[in-house]
């Protein structure tokens, strides 16, 4: 099974993933082949980047990172994988079409903001305001952004809401892999 998962910056995305690893998946990350192209390019490492090259390689092939990330999964063939993160509606369909099942998780916006300020990555060391300004960018398909994280959560298999305890978002996972 491939579960390709989407959702809104600091959701809890990540908290997700880690408990479907501690169920057997492989975890294939976005950010992980965006940090290294980034890396190899020497330049910053940061959201903003990571958006950049995720708009570079959508121009070259609408599936951008996910094709990429799914010749990996393809390569290992695993059980189960978890493909992290998809932006764009382009990106979910090919998933799709793979036999993926794209979960969503989504969480209020100020919930969102505490989180990713206690997580401490370089990325989301931002003011609220900043934070706000660029939920908004990839939340609703900017054109600058290339992401449109609401349009995903629409078409996506099922949509978890990470508003209270871890408990209660892996109860909802558990219902959502009953699908």
């Amino acid at each position: 099974m491939i579960i390709g998962i989407t959702g809104t910056i600091g959701a809890g995305k990540g908290t997700v993933v880690e408990y479907l690893k501690s169920k057997g998946f492989k975890h294939y990350s976005s950010s992980g082949l965006l940090t290294d192209i980034l890396k190899e390019r020497g330049e910053v490492v940061d959201r903003d980047g990571m958006a950049r090259i995720g708009r570079e390689l959508r121009a070259k092939d609408p599936n951008g990172v996910p094709k990429l990330t799914y010749e990996k999964i393809k390569k290992d063939n695993p059980k189960d994988a978890i493909l992290e993160a998809l932006h764009t509606v382009g990106e979910a369909e090919f998933v799709r079409s793979v036999g993926g099942f794209i979960l969503g998780v989504d969480a209020d916006l100020r919930i969102r903001y505490d989180r990713i300020s206690k997580r401490g990555s370089s990325k989301d060391h931002v003011t609220f305001e900043k934070f706000a300004e660029q939920a908004k960018r990839e939340d609703d398909g900017t054109e600058e952004s290339g992401h449109n994280i609401r349009g995903v959560l629409k078409i996506a298999d099922a949509v978890v809401t990470n508003n209270g305890t871890q408990e209660d978002l892996f109860a909802q996972v558990e219902q959502a892999l009953e699908k």
